[in-house]
């Protein structure tokens, strides 16, 4: 006989520590009048350092993105940032708690982008980032969406519909992302005109007082708008920079950027227009197809292969075994990287794709993901030019070790 209570088998024990828990904290938007002022302390980072408030097309509050100051278990500084809802707690209570904006989320300064129509308006990098341009830029309309660079198509950018849009980028590889990402959403909500404000415009300079002195050296790392105000920039500074019509300029998506550096290099021009660009999710080849009738010419970009990225050409100290730095992302989110003799290039290419599958690629099933792939790697020409040795050791004048060379690497 069976008992009433018998213990729950190992499935049955899985499947209840994985059925989904009810939520005690549901986002009430937007945040009744009567409200209590935004109060929270954080168990770990404390009180917020400086808070943004978020709100609807109608003015209506529904949130904050709280900054977050503290120091970790080694004394060293940090910052993190958290959203903060006004939410309908277990009980009956109501309270402020860390926790999302619904989506689609509001951008930042959403009232001031409806109230000035026909202002353009500039696009940041973060809260404090915006408030900076708005500051520097008072003739537009400076926004930013909830998180930054972290979820910009979570946000409705059903706003810029019919405007002329400035994408300010930071300084680095996530802010080059961030703008790529709000380009393509701009474009997508129906933006009239794109433009960028590119780092090196106002960071390649700093004031001296009256004296405006060229930076010697990189542009920092993370360099952003609102270092162009401790870098002594100002309304009528940049007021001044406004006269060169340069100034802002079309802003250039991943495969325009990479036509323009071919065209630069003074590729032919069948390679100039490379038609592959690499996505999130892996690598796309551009179809255009055109209408025998009306001769209207329509693009889609077609998926081959999980994101495989080409870092570097590489060839030997002699100035030969050409070949390709490859970098596969497995299905784990691990990068492994492979110096790719070209040589394997040479007949149907099933040598080098059985590696690239052995290291975690995946490929769509089809003559059109082989082709493509083959035509991808042997037509890429990154910016990047790597010496390939057979050992560790002096080399010339340089130190090779596996992940790095020490010494002069100028022939490289």
């Amino acid at each position: 006989m069976k008992h009433m209570f018998a213990p729950l088998t190992p499935d049955e024990m899985a499947a209840a520590n994985s059925a989904p828990k009810p939520d005690d904290k549901q986002p009430i938007i937007p945040v009744p009048d009567d409200a209590p002022k935004m109060t929270f302390k954080h168990p770990k980072f404390g009180e917020p350092s400086h808070s943004w408030p978020y709100h609807t097309a109608e003015g209506k509050l529904v949130g904050y993105v709280a900054r977050f100051d503290y120091q970790d278990a080694e004394g060293a500084a940090r910052k993190d940032y958290l959203p903060i809802t006004y939410c309908a707690l277990t009980g009956g209570k109501n309270g402020w708690r860390a926790k999302g904006i619904p989506d689609p989320r509001p951008l930042f300064n959403l009232p001031g982008i409806i109230n000035r129509a026909d202002v353009p308006i500039i696009v940041a990098e973060g809260e404090k980032t915006a408030e900076a341009a708005a500051i520097l830029f008072p003739d537009l309309v400076a926004t930013t969406p909830p998180h930054g660079a972290k979820s910009p198509h979570k946000a409705n950018w059903s706003a810029l519909a019919g405007r002329k849009v400035i994408i300010a980028t930071d300084n680095d590889d996530a802010g080059q992302e961030f703008g790529d990402s709000v380009c393509a959403l701009a474009r997508e909500a129906g933006a009239t005109s794109i433009l960028h404000l590119r780092p090196d415009r106002l960071g390649a300079w700093f004031w001296d007082g009256a004296e405006k002195v060229r930076r010697t050296g990189d542009i920092p790392k993370g360099w952003d708008i609102a270092d162009a105000i401790e870098d002594g920039w100002t309304v009528e500074t940049i007021a001044t920079a406004l006269n060169d019509p340069a100034f802002f300029c079309p802003y250039l998506d991943p495969e325009a950027r990479e036509t323009q550096r071919r065209r630069d290099a003074g590729e032919p021009e069948e390679l100039t227009h490379w038609p592959f660009r690499v996505v999130k999710n892996g690598v796309e080849k551009r179809i255009d197809k055109t209408d025998k009738e009306t001769g209207t010419v329509t693009t889609e970009w077609k998926w081959f292969c999980s994101r495989l990225e080409i870092i570097a050409e590489t060839r030997s100290v002699n100035g030969e075994d050409w070949g390709r730095l490859l970098c596969v992302t497995d299905r784990d989110g691990r990068a492994k990287e492979w110096a790719m003799p070209m040589q394997m290039m040479a007949g149907d290419g099933t040598g080098y794709r059985e590696r690239l599958l052995s290291l975690g690629l995946i490929m769509a099933p089809s003559r059109f993901a082989r082709d493509s792939l083959h035509e991808y790697i042997s037509t890429a020409r990154p910016g990047v030019k790597a010496r390939c040795v057979n050992r560790i050791g002096w080399g010339r004048t340089t130190f090779a070790l596996p992940n790095i060379s020490i010494g002069d690497d100028s022939n490289a």
